[in-house]
């Protein structure tokens, strides 16, 4: 591999995360102690990561929740983690934490193939059962809003600065 291709492999498998604390000390404490219970999780991907893991089967089929793909690369056991996108399933149509985590193996929005295919191998499906699709929604915006992960596009109360107009010459 030459320099350029070791930079822009670089520039390929770097990432921007957003570590804002003034958001994390804003987090509503009733969605934090809620979500402070027992999360269930599985590998994403199978093991030569051309499918979904088998483990599929474990997770509920017929409940909605929070979910949030976690990127566990283990370097420091535990430790080593980063939370890349976070989700909602409501139970009305049908849908499920199940159905909505293998929707992801097609899913061609550019944040979530990039996050698939990029880092695939070590992604994990975490997920939170709930059966109240009022709370889901809460709890999805004020986690996106407090942690700001990555392969988010749409963030609740971002910041936004605007520059003063200026001329072009």
């Amino acid at each position: 591999m030459n320099m350029v291709d070791m930079c822009r492999r670089e520039k390929e498998l770097t990432l921007d995360f957003v570590l804002n604390i003034d958001k994390w000390k804003t987090i509503d404490p009733k969605i934090k102690q809620l979500v402070s219970g027992q999360w269930e999780s599985i590998k994403f991907m199978n093991e030569d990561c051309t499918g979904i893991n088998k483990d599929i089967d474990k997770v509920p089929n017929d409940k909605g929740g929070i979910y949030v793909f976690l990127l566990k690369p283990e370097i420091i056991p535990n430790l080593h983690t980063y939370i890349m996108y976070i989700g909602r399933v409501r139970k009305k149509n049908g849908f499920s934490l199940q159905r909505r985590c293998k929707e992801y193996l097609s899913d061609d929005r550019v944040k979530i193939a990039y996050m698939r295919e990029l880092w695939g191998e070590e992604l994990y499906f975490y997920y939170f059962p709930l059966d109240d699709d009022e709370l889901i929604e809460r709890v999805e915006r004020e986690l996106i809003r407090v942690i700001i992960p990555p392969c988010n596009s749409q963030i609740p109360d971002q910041y936004i600065a605007y520059l003063p107009a200026t001329d072009a010459f």
